[in-house]
């Protein structure tokens, strides 16, 4: 049963996403993949479906004009989106943006939208073909990506399984470092060079297309997921749609020395970034067995699937078990939460 008396601050974002799911389960009976997953699939003809996903992004929330430029917003509102769609080891196809804009706002900025939104889609082939516009209080983009999978072949994130391993692509916490230094920027005695390298991370972040599809076709993985939310919380997105937890092995999660010396010089946590920081963009994703080949680019194993309770514990060097409680970024619950560890 439903309870009616609930505050969002309560539930946060993911308690009002089951929610929804629960009220439209039966809304969801004729698609192939429904609430859930980093993309919905509905079938279009035989052996084919279409994956269907969307995100906005709202001035004051996922970003400040003091430190960002439209050309920035539109490349970020349309990667996000290709990053759903390599979470499902899918081809994006076409997407229609819809603009919220201020009546005082500069064209120019408006220009620098599409412009950003126009260097990406080309890089991937994406057609932009149609939208809306509208007046608004605050700026906001919402960007609805279509793509295609072979039926056969879609990854989601309910396939882990007991003994399977978990990987993750490239390096994570470079973008909880990059809005470090674009929130700290007059603070921080760090380099231009090392700032300008992971602002560059958050601002104009890449969607592993490529990988997803070459994990895809590999026939490698068993269930895959983005990390958007941050580590912790986009591995716990896996955990409860496939049902067993997991074990995380804190020496292996990979960080780039550029963060790890950014953390150093500043006091902070670099760990904490990686777990809970978010916009990556890396796709995590598990493995029945070890790989053994290259697959063209970095994957590092990071840790393994248990049975048991959706839950995470992190190990460390000297052996110390500690859970992790899910925590990242949440709209509804605070901003990003300040983690904090459990004893297992």
């Amino acid at each position: 049963m439903i309870d009616n008396n609930l505050e969002l601050s309560q539930i946060g974002e993911f308690g009002l996403i089951k929610r929804i799911r629960e009220q439209a389960r039966e809304f969801q009976s004729g698609a192939v993949i429904g609430i859930g997953d980093d993309a919905a699939g509905v079938k279009v003809k035989e052996g084919k479906i279409a994956l269907l996903t969307t995100d906005t992004l709202v001035e004051g929330v996922h970003f400040k004009w003091d430190y960002t430029s439209g050309y920035q917003v539109g490349w970020k509102a349309l990667a996000v989106n290709l990053s759903d769609i390599a979470a499902m080891g899918g081809t994006p196809t076409y997407c229609l943006v819809t603009l919220g804009i201020p009546r005082k706002v500069d064209l120019s900025v408006v220009d620098g939208i599409y412009q950003g939104l126009s260097s990406l889609a080309s890089l991937y082939r994406v057609g932009i073909v149609g939208g809306d516009v509208v007046s608004s209080p605050v700026f906001f983009i919402t960007v609805a990506l279509v793509g295609e999978e072979d039926r056969e072949d879609v990854l989601l994130r309910s396939g882990a399984k007991e003994g399977d391993l978990i990987y993750v692509t490239g390096d994570l916490g470079t973008s909880a470092a990059g809005l470090f230094c674009l929130r700290k920027e007059k603070e921080l005695g760090v380099s231009v060079f090392l700032r300008d390298k992971l602002q560059k991370k958050h601002l104009l972040p890449e969607a592993r297309v490529k990988e997803g599809r070459q994990i895809v076709d590999a026939k490698i993985a068993s269930s895959m997921i983005d990390v958007s939310d941050g580590l912790a919380s986009d591995l716990f997105h896996i955990l409860e749609e496939s049902k067993v937890g997991a074990e995380l092995w804190e020496d292996k999660i990979p960080i780039s020395e550029e963060v790890k010396k950014l953390a150093g010089e500043t006091g902070s946590s670099f760990l904490n970034w990686a777990l809970y920081g978010g916009e990556d963009y890396e796709l995590l994703f598990t493995c029945p067995e070890e790989i053994k080949s290259s697959l063209g680019f970095p994957v590092t194993q990071i840790g393994k699937i248990v049975k048991g309770e959706p839950e995470i514990v992190l190990i460390d060097s000297a052996g110390r078990r500690r859970k992790l409680e899910p925590r990242g970024w949440d709209h509804f619950s605070g901003n990003l939460k300040i983690p904090y560890w459990k004893e297992s």
